[in-house]
């Protein structure tokens, strides 16, 4: 409708009056009573009723309903028209429960972020409350956290590995069973305890889904390639990437595995290989795949190392920093290596901002104490102190 129209229109229902013979005062009554009905209606069509939203990873929309029934493979939702959908556990991103308090978004925000210790805080509290559905998916909330807040600090390995232990065994037919099994397989790998993570992985590779077997021989290709299995790992890894990968979660752990590969082969000396393999992955990896990017520009940048091109190690080790910063583990590592060889190539600046960096934000890493062992550096106490701080505040 053209503007001039809309404004003519608009000003004649303003003007708008019943007429005489309709403007009495039971007919105006009528017509109260006819506008709060109206009003009704469009309420009753809003959703009052019991919502619970599952966040789907393939398409990036939500499904919202009622859960109806939860197992280890999938999650049903009834929504409030239509038939009831079946998630499959693997394709799911989160799930927000209509009887969660509000706090609750901000620790998942504070999970995904790495502020575990804030994210555990409101997660523990929450879980005093609740029943039923949501109480068990606290149990995995927290248990989930616990093992991430371990891989970046060794000294609660075991605390997490007694609470994945304890969700796995009160609710082994729950959506986030198979999760959980990744995670407890990477704890005890970083215990160095091998075979039971090796039982943990075999235990995930029992998933239905594709994605999660591939995922499962490259957990097991990374713990040969830490025990310097090469071969072993070499094996492995081809294995998981020959696999025929469909959908665009099973490309991503295809691609995972081409770079746990090139890792062997950048071992076994065959640099060339190894730089092509990387390139190949990058070429055909999305940005989104962060951990798998981050640890392809860091073998990258160990093969030309290996190559004495100190420059284009330092270039493709600052990616990690750069483009990946919430890739702990990667990021870690890489700012091990600017901190080793930014001073080589006439840039002692890059080195101790790298130092700095992980001495500060990592401290507790396996490469920040390679580092102090090998250099006797320690971290800068005032400005790991504000560091602190601003996270607190975060």
């Amino acid at each position: 409708m053209p503007k001039n129209q809309a404004g003519r229109k608009a000003h004649e229902f303003s003007d708008f009056q019943f007429p005489t013979r309709f403007r009495g005062p039971h007919t105006m009554h009528k017509f109260r009573i006819f506008t709060v009905l109206t009003a009704s209606v469009a309420l009753s069509a809003s959703p009052l009723w019991a919502v619970d939203t599952i966040n789907v990873r393939s398409t990036g929309k939500p499904v919202q309903g009622e859960i109806t029934t939860i197992n280890k493979t999938e999650v049903t939702i009834k929504p409030r028209t239509g038939e009831a959908q079946k998630i499959p556990a693997n394709d799911i991103a989160s799930i927000k429960w209509d009887s969660e308090p509000a706090k609750l978004m901000i620790a998942r925000g504070d999970e995904e972020r790495g502020n575990y210790e804030k994210a555990l805080d409101i997660y523990t509290e929450a879980h005093k409350d609740a029943t039923g559905k949501l109480k068990t998916y606290l149990d995995f909330l927290i248990a989930r956290t616990m093992a991430k807040q371990a891989l970046d600090d060794d000294s609660k390995i075991d605390d997490a590995i007694k609470k994945m232990e304890a969700y796995l065994k009160a609710s082994a037919d729950h959506v986030g069973h198979y999760e959980g099994q990744s995670f407890m397989g990477q704890l005890f790998g970083a215990k160095g305890d091998y075979a039971k993570a090796q039982t943990a992985f075999e235990a995930l590779g029992k998933a239905p889904w594709k994605d999660y077997q591939i995922a499962a021989k490259v957990a097991v290709g990374r713990m040969q390639l830490k025990q310097n299995n090469i071969d072993g790992a070499t094996k492995t890894f081809v294995e998981a990437a020959s696999s025929n990968a469909e959908s665009a979660s099973e490309k991503a752990r295809r691609a995972e595995a081409l770079v746990g590969q090139a890792a062997c082969l950048m071992k076994q000396s065959k640099h060339d290989e190894a730089l092509k393999l990387i390139d190949e992955v990058i070429k055909a990896t999305s940005t989104d795949e962060a951990a798998t990017m981050a640890f392809a520009y860091v073998v990258q940048g160990d093969c030309y190392q290996a190559q004495n091109k100190t420059k284009d190690a330092a270039l493709a080790y600052l990616h990690v920093p750069v483009l990946f910063p919430k890739e702990k583990a990667a990021h870690a590592e890489a700012l091990y290596h600017l901190a080793k060889i930014s001073g080589t190539i006439g840039q002692p600046d890059r080195a101790a901002e790298a130092r700095d960096q992980l001495l500060e934000d990592f401290p507790k890493s396996e490469w920040a104490k390679k580092l102090q062992a090998e250099s006797g550096a320690a971290a800068p106490a005032a400005a790991g102190a504000e560091k602190t701080k601003e996270k607190e505040k975060e």
